[in-house]
Formats: C-alpha cells, structure tokens, sequence
C-alpha cells in the first residue's frame, strides 16, 4: 500500500489532504523540474523556499509545494519573510549599479548582501510596489506568496 507516511515508500504519493507535519519526506523523490530524480531530502534549502514561494499554483503542482513545505518542516526551516534576489539581479547590479553600492555599501559588505539590505530598505521606506526608485536606481519587484522577490535593478 502506498502510504506517505511510510518512511520505506519511494514513490510520491497524494498529499493535499495531509498537513504537512504528517509527511514523511524521506525516501520520497521529487517528480518535475530541475531536481527530478532527487530525494526531496537532498534538495537545496534555497530550491525549496522559492517553490513553497510560488504565488501562482501550477495544475498538479500543489503537492510539490505541500512536499517542499513538508521537508522545511523537517528540517527546521521557516521561509524566510526578507527579500528574494534572483540571479539576474545580482548580474545587473554588479554591472549596473557598481558606483552606488561602493558608495553605500558597509564595511566588507558585498554586493548580494548590500542588494539585500537596500531591497529591505526600498521596501520599508517606499512600500511593496513592483516598480520602485530609490537611490538613482529601479527595482522591479514581483509579490511572491511569502515574501516580495526583487527581478532586476538598474540605473536611472
């Protein structure tokens, strides 16, 4: 019988009426996407909080949500509630915006630390808007389901 409880199960089973304090994420292999083929266990914390992040919900995709908040869980994790950074930010900020972060950065503070902060700081002081200027720069916001995720950035 396949039961997701079962710590001996391989296969991923049905889970939308589960809690996710119920699942046992060991030996359960994630089915889609990049990871496909690995135990949720050995998935990337940050691979984990980006599709527990996922305001929009693919058809079929609600488990995998539910299974990645279910491993969180296990492990401990809480999704953060700051600021995502994707890729494409940091690449334009360290080519973009260089001059403003070495003249705002903190001591030792390097430039996804510094695009963090001032990520928070944007929206603190200006509020959670998808366009927003701050310090002669442009952020590009998109509301994920926890916490705000910063698209790019550049100068204007």
């Amino acid at each position: 019988m396949n039961n997701p409880l079962n710590p001996n199960s391989t296969l991923n089973h049905n889970v939308a009426d589960l809690p996710e304090k119920e699942i046992n994420t060991h030996h359960l292999v994630v089915t889609f996407g990049k990871y496909k083929g690995e135990l949720w266990t050995r998935v990337p914390l940050d691979y984990l909080q980006w599709l527990v992040n996922q305001k929009e919900t693919i058809k079929g995709m609600e488990n995998n949500k539910k299974m990645a908040q279910a491993e969180l869980n296990r492990r401990g994790t809480r999704v953060r509630k700051e600021v995502e950074i994707t890729p494409h930010a940091i690449d334009r900020a360290s080519l973009r915006c260089r001059k403003i972060w070495h003249e705002t950065s903190k001591e030792d503070e390097g430039i996804y630390t510094w695009l963090s902060r001032v990520a928070s700081e944007v929206i603190q002081k200006k509020g959670m808007n998808e366009k927003v200027n701050y310090l002669n720069m442009k952020f590009v916001f998109k509301v994920g389901k926890n916490y705000p995720i910063l698209k790019t950035i550049y100068n204007l």
